[in-house]
């Protein structure tokens, strides 16, 4: 009802001004009184003429001004339909005919790599080989995850519109959501290097094939050009451009920031043997953990999906976003913690990789539980055996936590971070209450 309102103000505007100085001006002459203000026009000073003629086109400035800024205030109100990008040939009918979220999604990304693949040659001039490295770059580290993070735009977009979203605004909505699965992509490429990662998504990393290696690293820095490439290409010429730039900037920013916590939680010594590196268990502290999280994780799988689609929906009130970027990483961490639990507890099957956290020397919440409630005897076990690569090793790790009853910690966890989440989701009133239960339900048990 507030949309309506403020578009009725601008059209009744729009119907003044020009319009009515015309009418003005016929009723002038049906009277005779025209000729009657001439006269009277040309008998004025030299000054005097100035200053009438000063004034009229004054008014008829004004006139066609106001007329003017009807017109962008009732684009301001437009559904996200009529924005620009619909010259761009979108899957529309596969997104009509696909049975599930998932299958709309996925109908988008083979426009973005041709799109992507198309800059490559056309505008940077990029040979054949080039840009078949790229395509299958694309293909092997993109689109093979859950996609949790990149359907979740378009979910959330109708979820605040409150209504099911046409074929072109889910479209628009789904490039959203595969710019931040190029992001994860990104990320993935890089960290699996960082960390020498065997599987990902149940397949080798990237960087594990034989002719690709540390191309690796510089194939993850063109993953991340590919998502500004996206947002240019369709959000260029959109009014809240600007913030979508800003918003993945800054997302990226603490993203990076909070790998570099994790990757520097312990000492950085010379050795490249993994079973002789150093290891200092008292920096695996519960504040930490969680900056960890929260820079790390946090924003770009919850905060990010979510901002990108209020931006989408017009939601301009910062208080707003306040409140989903406090909700969103209590997510943040409640999934990670999830995610850490899998790395042990999990089977690779099902999750997709193969767990390295204790043989990574990670600051994980399974290691920081085990320190705030082991003996010295049991810190000395961890002491001696965590960060080690040796099957022996992770096993008397595995079995210290086995006696510390951490999988049973974790249960209690979750059930405590549900119920906390839930108690701020009661304060929801600015955004959907739907919007953060989708995500919740997503994640809450899950097993992979």
């Amino acid at each position: 009802m507030a949309s309506q309102t403020a578009v009725a103000v601008p059209v009744a505007i729009q119907s003044i001004g020009i319009p009515v100085i015309l009418l003005s001006a016929a009723a002038f002459q049906v009277t005779h009184r025209l000729n009657d203000m001439a006269a009277a026009f040309f008998s004025y000073s030299l000054v005097e003429q100035v200053s009438v003629l000063t004034i009229l086109f004054s008014i008829i400035f004004a006139a066609v001004s106001t007329s003017h800024n009807g017109d962008l205030l009732l684009n301001a109100f437009k559904s996200p339909s009529a924005s620009s990008g619909s010259s761009i040939p979108y899957p529309l009918q596969a997104i009509q005919a696909a049975a599930t979220d998932k299958d709309k999604f996925l109908a988008v990304y083979p426009l973005l790599k041709q799109q992507m693949l198309q800059q490559l040659s056309s505008v940077d001039e990029m040979p054949t080989e080039t840009t078949e490295w790229c395509a299958n770059m694309m293909d092997y580290n993109v689109p093979g995850g859950k996609l949790n993070r990149g359907t979740m735009v378009p979910t959330v977009l109708s979820a605040i519109l409150k209504k099911p979203l046409s074929p072109l605004v889910h479209a628009k909505a789904a490039v959203l959501g595969w710019a931040i699965e190029f992001l994860q992509a990104f990320f993935l490429v890089a960290d699996d290097v960082m960390d020498e990662s065997v599987t990902r998504r149940g397949q080798p990393c990237w960087y594990k094939l034989p002719k690709v290696k540390m191309i690796a690293i510089n194939d993850s820095f063109l993953l991340e050009s590919f998502v500004f490439g996206i947002i240019k290409l369709h959000f260029g010429n959109e009014r809240y451009y600007g913030d979508l730039v800003a918003l993945m900037l800054d997302v990226v920013q603490k993203t990076e920031i909070g790998q570099l916590l994790d990757l520097t939680s312990q000492p950085m010594d010379a050795t490249s043997d993994k079973s002789n590196k150093q290891i200092d268990l008292d920096r695996f502290t519960l504040q930490r953990y969680r900056l960890i999280v929260k820079y790390k994780t946090a924003y770009y799988s919850f905060y990010l999906p979510v901002a990108m689609g209020m931006i989408l929906a017009g939601i301009r009130d910062k208080k707003a976003y306040d409140l989903a970027n406090k909700i969103c990483l209590l997510m943040g961490e409640y999934f990670q913690v999830q995610d850490d639990y899998l790395d042990c507890y999990g089977d690779p099957q099902v999750i997709g990789k193969v767990g390295t956290d204790i043989q990574d020397n990670k600051c994980s919440w399974l290691v920081v539980q085990a320190l705030q409630k082991a003996s010295p005897a049991q810190k000395k076990i961890l002491q001696d055996n965590y960060g080690k690569w040796d099957d022996a090793c992770v096993g008397r790790v595995k079995q210290l936590y086995k006696e510390l009853e951490l999988e049973r910690t974790f249960h209690e966890y979750e059930e405590q971070s549900y119920a906390q989440i839930q108690t701020h989701l009661e304060t929801v009133t600015l955004v959907p209450r739907q919007v953060f239960d989708l995500f919740l339900q997503k994640i809450y048990k899950r097993s992979k």
